[in-house]
């Protein structure tokens, strides 16, 4: 298994370690790390060595399943960029072009996988969760769009390898085996592979509040998954999420007072900050995390974290590789 580090092609990381690699490197040394999962934007690749780069998670439009399901329509207020950032383009051939070069960037790079989300989320539904869809819905769309974006490379298959990673949005949520074997169904390519993201599995429950019962839940519902579907997992991104009783109170209340007469900029980042609180990624500090992954035996496992600060990101990289490894650490 290859142990790895969450980063970006974003200013905010690359400016933590003053633009250079050699200090990149050392960082994932010191934590004894073997490279990067690094997360693409819709710009031109970086100038990153490619060596330190493991695998990619690829642009995640949230509202891109709406642009593949025939919408053409954005609300006013919303520029170029921003409808490119959260629908991934105005048509289907935009949604598609723009995936095709994330793939071939992730190509150049030589990584082992490419994250892929199979979800769907309008940004101003995600107070009331009235998303106007079912996860049958989302998934066969998106599998629909997969697989007509693999035929559009040589023989039919993605470039690089593709990791599905759950979510707790409509769509791929690991909660109902029936579903996972529907979409694996309708794939009609070979090179892909499940990514198991702990703390949003931890999320689509609503039920996590404590660590240990993060884990715990993590465990059951990794029981209740035939063999077949955890041998495909062969990703994992470490972290924990313990929103449950938030989510339980924001669902209950809806849409905060005055949400609606907000200008629009206002609105998105009320909704980041909503976001942020139900999705944490925070460093594990049990060592009966290593359950989960000994459970799942992943090729690749990334600890991925949100975080204000170098100093913040040493620290959480710490506190988590130290209960994953128990003694080796002591």
């Amino acid at each position: 298994m290859q142990e790895l580090a969450n980063f970006s092609v974003y200013s905010c990381d690359i400016e933590r370690f003053g633009e250079c690699w050699d200090d990149v490197r050392t960082f994932l040394s010191h934590h004894e790390l073997d490279g990067v999962e690094l997360l693409l934007g819709m710009e031109p690749l970086p100038d990153i060595p490619a060596e330190l780069v493991k695998g990619v998670h690829l642009p995640s439009p949230v509202g891109m399943y709406r642009v593949l399901n025939g919408a053409t329509s954005f609300p006013e207020e919303m520029d170029e960029d921003m409808i490119l950032f959260l629908y991934g383009g105005r048509n289907y051939q935009e949604v598609q072009d723009m995936y095709h070069r994330s793939l071939e960037n992730a190509s150049v790079l030589d990584a082992s996988y490419a994250v892929c989300h199979v979800s769907y989320v309008e940004p101003f539904q995600v107070f009331t969760r009235e998303h106007g869809c079912s996860d049958e819905d989302v998934i066969d769309v998106i599998a629909q769009f997969l697989n007509r974006l693999a035929s559009s490379f040589p023989d039919g298959e993605p470039p690089v390898r593709i990791f599905f990673e759950n979510l707790w949005w409509p769509g791929l949520t690991f909660l109902d085996t029936d579903l996972i074997y529907r979409f694996m169904e309708r794939l009609e390519f070979s090179n892909w592979a499940f990514l198991l993201d702990t703390g949003h599995l931890m999320n689509a429950t609503m039920s996590c509040d404590r660590e240990e019962d993060g884990i715990d839940t993590v465990l059951a519902i990794l029981d209740t998954l035939p063999v077949d579907i955890i041998e495909r997992i062969e990703g994992m991104h470490l972290h924990h999420s313990l929103s449950g009783t938030f989510q339980q109170e924001t669902l209950e209340r809806g849409d905060p007072a005055g949400f609606d007469d907000l200008p629009f900029l206002d609105r998105y980042m009320k909704v980041l900050e909503h976001v942020g609180k139900i999705d944490q990624h925070m460093p594990f500090g049990d060592s009966r995390c290593s359950e989960i992954v000994e459970r799942v035996s992943p090729r690749f496992l990334t600890h991925e974290f949100v975080t204000g600060s170098l100093d913040e990101f040493d620290a959480a990289l710490d506190k988590q590789v130290r209960a994953l490894r128990g003694s080796r650490w002591a």
